[in-house]
């Protein structure tokens, strides 16, 4: 049996992890010096009002322990793993994963950077689930996942630029782009690094902005949100509207809210 591993950026719940045979490895996140575990999706508390009232932040990936532990128990088990990582260019889990791999058993563990999270990681967890359902093997769907991570899409916007500076995640986003004036930047994971690539001014045109860049034929198609529900249905709605097809909104957990911001609106398609 082939066990799909990924980190908690993937923001799966429960019941979606067991349906897909997912492995999932938090990662943590201190608020005020108290450290937190980021649980499966929905399962993590009050985190916003947390990360709103919080001075000081820190975010941590898996400990490497926990994944030399992980990729044993299943190969004692009798199990191949193939691991999903966020994208490297903006954690250094897949370094973690790719040594714990290495020391564990390489052979029978595959490590893929996805070059993405949140809702692109998600939409490569079911890809893999569907590649390995069809009989593929463990190299076939690593390289199939590696060949579809290019067409793996995001765009998204947040209404204040401060926690991406803060967590040193924008890549060559120019640090003049702001939010003053309702003023909002557009944003995408590109080649694993988040890059700025338009702005819009007002949330009414954010929404329409998100919806136009995601072309017509595009599947698996994932809003994401975080506090802001609200907008998050908006965004569904004029998606199936154009696309004719049902759409996910999914919450965003902790990790990703301390470094985006709480007020985060993205989507994440699969390019046609």
């Amino acid at each position: 049996m082939i066990v799909i591993v990924t980190d908690s950026t993937a923001c799966l719940n429960r019941q979606e992890a067991e349906r897909l045979g997912v492995t999932h490895v938090p990662m943590t996140y201190t608020l005020d010096g108290v450290t937190h575990r980021e649980h499966f999706v929905e399962e993590n508390g009050d985190y916003i009002a947390r990360i709103e009232g919080a001075k000081t932040f820190a975010t941590s990936q898996p400990p490497i322990d926990a994944y030399l532990k992980t990729f044993a128990e299943l190969r004692q088990a009798g199990h191949q793993v193939l691991c999903l990582s966020i994208s490297s260019r903006l954690s250094g889990t897949y370094a973690n994963e790719v040594v714990c791999a290495r020391e564990v058993g390489s052979e029978d563990i595959r490590v893929v950077d996805t070059l993405t999270t949140a809702g692109g990681l998600y939409i490569m967890v079911r890809a893999a689930r569907q590649f390995l359902d069809a009989g593929y093997s463990l190299s076939e769907t690593a390289e199939k996942l590696e060949q579809m991570r290019g067409k793996v899409k995001t765009l998204f916007s947040v209404g204040d630029m401060e926690p991406l500076r803060r967590s040193g995640r924008l890549g060559p986003v120019r640090q003049s782009v702001c939010t003053v004036l309702n003023v909002r930047p557009l944003l995408t994971c590109r080649e694993g690094a988040v890059m700025a690539c338009g702005l819009v001014r007002g949330k009414s045109e954010q929404i329409r902005a998100l919806a136009q860049a995601v072309p017509t034929g595009a599947r698996g198609v994932v809003v994401q949100y975080i506090k802001d529900i609200e907008a998050g249905r908006q965004l569904q709605h004029r998606l199936e509207s154009k696309l004719g097809q049902s759409v996910m909104l999914r919450p965003i957990g902790p990790m990703l809210a301390i470094h985006l911001g709480v007020d985060i609106i993205g989507v994440a398609w699969l390019e046609p």
